[in-house]
């Protein structure tokens, strides 16, 4: 479990990842770059975008202003994804290329299957693609997304490379314990996207009820959760008041009881 927003987890492949991290779905290029430079002079160190956001020109702005600031490259971790419609080797190599393109860096940190093909040799052949690609020094890790079980399997079972986290939808109430036990099994890591449930969690009053027990935000204590089940949320936000508040999550810890009763909300 990380105990600092500047921790770091370690992946199977010898590099540590950021434990929490900024998402950047839904935001423009403009918008993407003011706040992903916010977040990293605000101590954030892990980006996590995508081809299909469409923003990766912004988020390597904003990667860049802030590296002229002052913050080191080595100390900032970028992910970004292969979309659907670039499966197969060809295409996500070339996607692949587009993206390193956009973001203007020296190196991605890590380049994800963005979602499983229905045919477990396509995602064999665009894992394929992100080996070779990794081979080539542009990437430093591999890894997929909103991967089940089922779809890992066979992966697995082919990849020269195994990968190095799973991303997936997870929040208080829907915790998905058998994948995320299945992938720790492997030693792949589980990243957690839409942490806060897309705002709604707020409604739930057990979580109300924890929150003010502790004194903090229904979001601290969903990004609180996800730290003690040693996942790695990235939270969406484009407030700067936010992005303080959501990473002021490691000044106090939850109780047995607590997750309990997070894991079962709803």
């Amino acid at each position: 479990m990380v105990v600092s927003l500047l921790d770091r987890m370690p992946l199977n492949n010898g590099l540590t990842i950021p434990g929490i991290g900024l998402g950047t779905y839904g935001m423009d290029d403009n918008q993407v770059e003011e706040t992903v430079f916010t977040a990293l002079m605000n101590g954030y160190r892990l980006i996590d975008t995508a081809s299909m956001y469409k923003n990766e020109v912004g988020v390597g702005r904003g990667i860049n202003r802030a590296i002229n600031a002052g913050i080191s490259r080595e100390d900032i971790f970028v992910v970004t994804k292969i979309w659907k419609t670039d499966a197969g080797l060809a295409k996500a190599t070339q996607a692949f290329e587009d993206s390193f393109q956009k973001l203007n860096l020296e190196y991605v940190d890590m380049a994800l299957i963005h979602w499983p093909d229905a045919s477990d040799e396509i995602n064999r052949e665009t894992w394929q693609a992100l080996e070779e690609i990794y081979a080539s020094g542009r990437v430093k890790a591999i890894g997929v997304a909103n991967f089940t079980r089922g779809d890992l399997l066979p992966l697995l079972k082919a990849a020269k490379i195994k990968p190095v986290v799973n991303q997936i939808e997870i929040y208080p109430g829907h915790r998905l314990e058998e994948l995320t036990d299945f992938c720790a099994s492997k030693n792949i890591v589980t990243m957690a996207y839409s942490p806060l449930k897309k705002g709604k969690l707020s409604s739930e009053n057990k979580i109300t009820k924890i929150a003010e027990k502790h004194n903090k935000t229904v979001a601290q204590i969903a990004l609180r959760w996800s730290i003690e089940k040693d996942l790695i949320p990235i939270p969406k936000t484009t407030h700067k008041e936010r992005l303080i508040e959501n990473a002021a999550i490691f000044d106090f810890e939850l109780s047995d009881e607590e997750m309990d009763i997070l894991d079962n909300l709803g």
